[in-house]
């Protein structure tokens, strides 16, 4: 059995997403219920539940606060329990926050039944692998494996992997040698630190390009081929400049 926390201080919401799990989910124990986030915090230290089911938004200290405390404490004799956050607002500063928290998702309010069961999965799915993180903690070492976290979860790749990134609003566009792309949930400067700088080139503020890949620049973009893939990147004049000075 997973013993669950809800954390949620708004009465309707918390006994509906109560009711659903409990008849949907044979396999979660529902330990305690909170309607704030320093109570919560109490109750996690007491109970040492799986799973937190977290509202965002709440009176006082914010779901936010409580994840960031959590991660905090983590040591040899505590480690935080994972984290499905609730609420009933989209912007994307939360969604970027509570990502950047390694929450394993973000569910929107009133919680349906399909998003729930895909939370529950990717829960289950994470919490089945636990007994091999230190090999995996061991494989990304050796290997020199980047992390970075989509809507789907944590992704690790070699540098030779991605093309290019490119810069959306909060968040970033990552596209790959073998053609395919992804969403990452951190913004471009922060992927730039754990790029090798040997690699990768930023050129202006929305790109950054694998410099292996680079076949031909023009007056107006650059041309990265993969030996799966060609893309044609759009970028300015004081860019293309930069770009120039930096292979020179």
């Amino acid at each position: 059995m997973y013993k669950v926390i809800i954390i949620e201080d708004e009465l309707l919401p918390r006994k509906m997403l109560r009711e659903k799990l409990e008849q949907y989910f044979s396999d979660i124990e529902i330990v305690a219920e909170c309607d704030n986030a320093e109570d919560a915090l109490l109750e996690v230290l007491r109970l040492r539940p799986d799973l937190l089911f977290l509202d965002i938004q709440m009176s006082g200290k914010n779901g936010l606060w409580l994840a960031d405390e959590l991660l905090r404490m983590r040591g040899d004799t505590f480690s935080p329990p994972e984290i499905i956050f609730t609420t009933g607002y989209t912007y994307s500063e939360y969604m970027l926050k509570a990502f950047q928290l390694a929450a394993i998702d973000y569910l929107v309010k009133p919680v349906s039944r399909e998003s729930l069961e895909k939370a529950v999965a990717r829960y289950r799915e994470r919490s089945g692998t636990s007994t091999g993180l230190q090999n995996l903690a061991d494989a990304i070492h050796n290997e020199k494996l980047l992390k970075f976290k989509s809507y789907n979860g944590l992704f690790l790749l070699r540098p030779d992997d991605i093309a290019y990134v490119e810069a959306d609003h909060d968040y970033a566009c990552m596209f790959f040698a073998n053609g395919t792309k992804e969403d990452v949930f951190e913004r471009l400067g922060e992927i730039e630190k754990r790029l090798p700088p040997e690699t990768f080139l930023r050129t202006g503020k929305s790109v950054i390009v694998n410099r292996q890949y680079i076949r031909k620049i023009t007056d107006k973009s650059v041309q990265l081929v993969t030996p799966a893939a060609n893309y044609t990147v759009e970028i300015s004049k004081e860019a293309i400049k930069q770009l120039k000075n930096k292979i020179d």
